[in-house]
């Protein structure tokens, strides 16, 4: 098991830790807005880079032109991760968007495969955000939001054909939350999970204290899979073609500090602490302390 002390979240109670990450992403809603929007498909995630090389942007690039590459490169994480999990049969049903963030998955799912999508988060200031968003993308009908803890989650409207968690799981207790699903998965279902993977002791640290987040191994989750009725059927290591996400966010935040002259001190202070984090996940990717992954678990 992976050494959780650094987590933010390791010395709080469930319901605690429930409540921090909520408004922890609450008070995130206008930067990410700012970073990866406008919208309506808004992802938190890194990018995908076929080629494993950061795009080179021109001397001076605009921070709207890197925002521009960084969503193109997280449409393609999405893009791969439904060629990868056979999303025209697997995601195009009954679909749960576990840690939805400000849904532009959940509008991916809905409008590239038809599927009926329903948006879990647990940021209450999030829900009409995604919401608002599907309208405008016009999948309002397809698209419906639900704030709960995602350990919490019920079946009142029918077993789903799939559950989908983009680098959200990691927020989960892990054996609860596929307890659960195994009440809300209808049997054959999948289990589609995108996420950061410690690889070693301490490898974490810097994933964890900045995320707020609990990651553990593929082992891990794994066994708890296996302990609910679900089978690891897919696991494929993508580390190496989303590391230079990390460089392009971190040229964003550059381009930012260097361009507005408008940001408070405060704002300027806590961009470099994210310039930080950004060059200390890079160096990790590197160095083999963390793994990106992509898992589908079917349920047996």
């Amino acid at each position: 098991m992976s050494n959780l002390s650094s987590s933010p979240l390791a010395a709080l109670d469930p319901q605690d830790e429930v409540r921090v990450v909520g408004q922890y992403y609450d008070g995130k809603t206008a930067k990410l807005v700012r970073k990866y929007g406008p919208g309506p498909r808004i992802h938190y995630h890194v990018g995908y880079y076929p080629n494993s090389a950061t795009p080179s942007h021109a001397p001076g690039a605009t921070p709207e032109d890197i925002r521009g590459s960084i969503r193109v490169h997280q449409e393609g994480l999405l893009q791969y991760a439904a060629k990868i999990w056979g999303a025209e049969h697997r995601l195009s049903g009954k679909v749960l968007d576990v840690g939805c963030g400000l849904g532009g998955g959940s509008l991916f799912w809905a409008q590239e495969y038809g599927a009926d999508v329903t948006a879990v988060t647990n940021a209450p200031e999030h829900a009409p955000i995604v919401e608002g968003f599907a309208r405008e993308a016009g999948v309002g009908g397809k698209v419906r939001a639900l704030v709960c803890d995602a350990n919490q989650l019920t079946v009142d409207d029918g077993p789903y054909d799939a559950a989908v968690a983009i680098e959200s799981s990691g927020y989960f207790n892990r054996p609860q939350w596929f307890q659960r699903l195994a009440d809300v998965i209808r049997p054959g279902g999948s289990v589609c999970i995108e996420e950061v993977f410690t690889t070693r002791p301490g490898g974490a640290d810097v994933w964890a204290e900045y995320f707020y987040c609990k990651p553990v191994s593929v082992l891990d989750y794994a066994e708890a899979a296996k302990a609910a009725g679900f089978e690891l059927v897919d696991e494929v290591d993508a580390t190496a073609e989303t590391a230079p996400f990390w460089e392009e966010s971190a040229a964003w935040t550059k381009a930012v500090l260097d361009s507005d002259d408008s940001l408070s001190a405060v704002e300027r202070r806590n961009m470099r602490i994210s310039l930080l984090a950004n060059e200390a996940q890079g160096a990790e990717w590197r160095a083999g302390g963390l793994t990106l992954g992509f898992l589908r678990f079917e349920k047996r």
